[in-house]
């Protein structure tokens, strides 16, 4: 049986290993996860004040990704620039690493350490929502 820091220290390895897709592999995290990264299906979205949130879905919680916005994969980075016409909400399966200690009635500060299965949809509702491709798994053939 693992102690409680052998279990973080085991997280931590996990998540630092996820990742192979192409959208993946740019994100990147500046500080230590202080828990096992989670992956939660949620909505990245970038607001005036804060460069990006995401709310998980099925709750009330948003979170503060600390990823940099210039580090993000290009895949996504343009739907997040909110000059853009492109500028949209991103769902998807996000492995998020919590970095600092939760306390409740505020924000926890994350990284998001991969994405996938996303799908976008555009804030102008001037096209309907498309998934990214790249960032879809690909489904095997039946035998």
């Amino acid at each position: 049986m693992l102690s409680a820091s052998g279990r973080m220290a085991l997280g931590l390895v996990l998540c630092l290993s996820i990742g192979s897709g192409p959208a993946e592999a740019a994100w990147q995290c500046r500080r230590r996860p202080v828990e096992p990264c989670v992956k939660q299906h949620g909505r990245l979205s970038s607001q005036n004040g804060r460069a990006l949130l995401i709310w998980l879905i099925g709750t009330t919680r948003v979170v503060n990704p600390e990823n940099d916005t210039e580090e993000l994969p290009t895949l996504v980075r343009r739907y997040l620039d909110m000059t853009s016409p492109d500028h949209s909400y991103i769902y998807g399966d996000f492995e998020i690493c919590p970095v600092e200690p939760d306390r409740p009635g505020h924000m926890r500060a994350v990284c998001v350490l991969s994405a996938e299965k996303l799908v976008v949809q555009n804030l102008r509702r001037s096209r309907p929502a498309f998934r990214l491709l790249s960032t879809w798994p690909a489904i095997e053939a039946p035998r």
